[in-house]
């Protein structure tokens, strides 16, 4: 009978907690927050100049309108770091080029990716979409062939565009392709934040950015794979650069002097030596000069591959090796490939001796970026390059260098005239009897040569005595 009662008992149990969960409230579920990340296409959100833009329906769609020459038109309010971009675009041709700006602190410091419309329908061209950097107002497209690609364009249609931005990264996305059309392993802007703009006639439609949303891409700059060799020539001693008429040629007579390299620059990415991110732009012709060392273990012969933008003139121990041009203006002057800047424009030879050598590079620019890519096809017997710091060492020496101690008239009994060296300006003159004054060229630790005759004076200011060097004699002179 024990057995019995112990249901009844159970039975009342779960019948009054059946009822006391009918009495409870059930939980609110709270349904998942959806957020618009479009971006109105209204003219109170943009900046644009009057006339040149219009906020129309298109195709069954909001759209804003760019005209030709339309300039860019800013996203107002919004700064954009990290995140996905996208939109729909339509090209209005005729037009160069349909462009989207990120990380805009101005017209001079932004970084944009770009259509050339010229491009549609052509799957097979490689430069149907580019991304590249301004530095100071200058479009370094031809600095960076590497960042351009085939893209799918359509004409008379939309075409979707995402940009995927993560700290160094990028990868841009065309037409829901799986591909991405561009995968930009390091970002080259100075800035990592900015505004966003659109430029070029064209639709724009169904813009949205998402803050943040990245998908899974890294923000770490991606491999550089000219790291893994020692063949790039990748620190220079450099000047300022000075104007540079156009028609003016360098040589060694004209070369800057050694105490301009006072200061120093290294390669970016893929050895590229980028002179515009360090100077800027050049509205007028100039001229820089980059000097390096390399030391030999024996006398070698190789070449080097020799990537510039614009002009070059190349001396190897004060003797001239190499001189081109690579004009993106002259069809004719343009170096593979297709007047971009790369290690394949030119290849030459090169004799370096025993022991030290001195590398010495003009460069003269007046068009978009300039810089130059410098790589040794091998360095089989070599010790060292990239050898600046004695070159710095003399340059700042000689930028404080006073000649005052080296005046006066030197004599040698065995010889029948006399030198005298008096002062013009910084410039040490010499004066031998019976000859014109001319200008010595300081070349450090006391020492000046005069390069038409041959001539090299090595002072010694304690002893007051000098050591004139000319074919291969040596003659001490005493000072009066």
């Amino acid at each position: 009978m024990k057995t019995p009662a112990l249901l009844i008992v159970l039975f009342f149990a779960l019948q009054s907690f059946a009822f006391a969960q009918k009495g409870k409230s059930k939980p609110e579920v709270t349904p998942s927050k959806v957020v618009d990340f479009s971006i109105p296409l209204s003219p109170e959100k943009w900046a644009f100049q009057t006339g040149k833009v219009d906020f129309v329906d298109y195709k069954g769609q909001k759209s804003m309108k760019l005209a030709p020459n339309s300039g860019q038109v800013v996203l107002k309010d919004w700064v954009f770091k990290d995140g996905t971009i996208e939109f729909d675009v339509e090209l209005i041709l005729p037009e160069f080029a349909q462009s989207i700006y990120f990380h805009r602190k101005d017209e001079k410091e932004q970084e944009i990716v770009y259509l050339r419309v010229g491009t549609i329908g052509n799957k097979l061209t490689n430069n149907a979409i580019q991304y590249t950097p301004y530095f100071d107002g200058i479009n370094m497209w031809d600095m960076y062939p590497q960042y351009q690609g085939p893209a799918p364009i359509k004409g008379g249609d939309w075409n979707h565009i995402k940009l995927v931005v993560s700290g160094h990264q990028m990868r841009v996305y065309m037409n829901n392709q799986a591909q991405p059309v561009l995968e930009i392993p390091k970002l080259e802007g100075n800035l990592t934040e900015g505004s966003i703009a659109f430029e070029g006639a064209s639709y724009i439609a169904n813009l949205q950015i998402k803050p943040n949303e990245t998908e899974g891409l890294s923000p770490q700059e991606g491999v550089d794979l000219s790291n893994h060799e020692a063949n790039y020539l990748r620190k220079w001693a450099i000047s300022s650069p000075v104007d540079f008429p156009p028609g003016t040629e360098a040589f060694l007579g004209n070369q800057a002097k050694p105490e301009s390299f006072v200061d120093s620059i290294s390669a970016e990415r893929d050895g590229f030596i980028n002179l515009t991110r360090k100077f800027g732009g050049n509205k007028s012709r100039k001229v820089i000069w980059l000097k390096t060392k390399l030391i030999a273990k024996e006398n070698v012969k190789t070449k080097l591959q020799l990537g510039f933008s614009d002009e070059v003139w190349v001396f190897l121990n004060n003797q001239t090796v190499f001189v081109d041009k690579n004009l993106f203006q002259q069809a004719a002057m343009r170096k593979y490939p297709e007047g971009r800047m790369s290690k394949d424009n030119a290849s030459f030879d090169i004799n370096l001796k025993a022991g030290e050598n001195e590398l010495l590079i003009a460069v003269a620019n007046d068009f978009y970026g300039w810089g130059i890519i410098a790589r040794l096809e091998s360095t089989d017997g070599l010790a060292e390059i990239n050898q600046v710091s004695g070159i710095l060492k003399i340059g700042k020496e000689l930028a404080n260098l006073d000649v005052e101690t080296y005046l006066g008239v030197y004599t040698n009994p065995s010889v029948n005239f006399k030198v005298s060296f008096s002062k013009k300006d910084k410039t040490l003159m010499l004066k031998a009897e019976g000859n014109d004054q001319f200008a010595m060229q300081a070349m450090g630790n006391h020492t000046f040569r005069l390069d038409q005759f041959g001539v090299v004076i090595e002072f010694k200011p304690g002893e007051k005595k000098l050591l004139l060097k000319q074919g291969g004699e040596v003659k001490e002179f005493v000072r009066e």
